[in-house]
């Protein structure tokens, strides 16, 4: 279901390029001009995250952030990309405090 924003204040410039482009019969109405726009922003942000992740500069974590994504749903669109998605290798003392806590329980 869609939902109107009540008011949006953009520079003279850009409502004319708005304008522009339903004159042009490019869009049909404003609303299409920015949905489209809105709908480029955020994939750009997620090939942002993306492309950051896949070179080890940020954490999946923090990808899904960059993204505007939760957790899990990124985790898909690496998987759909053929991105691997890492996982922290325990250190030897980790495994063994592992071990050490399970065995308390």
């Amino acid at each position: 279901m869609e939902e109107q924003i009540a008011s949006l204040n953009m520079p003279p410039a850009m409502i004319r390029g708005i304008e522009v482009l339903v004159e042009s019969g490019e869009y049909s109405t404003g609303s299409d001009v920015l949905t489209d726009a809105f709908r480029v922003f955020l994939e750009k942000k997620t090939l942002i995250g993306t492309e950051l992740y896949r070179r080890g500069q940020v954490s999946l974590m923090r990808a899904s952030e960059i993204a505007g994504m939760d957790f899990e749903s990124f985790k898909e669109v690496l998987t759909d990309r053929g991105i691997d998605i890492r996982t922290a290798t325990p250190t030897e003392v980790e495994l063994e405090e592992e071990i050490e806590y399970l065995g308390m329980l």
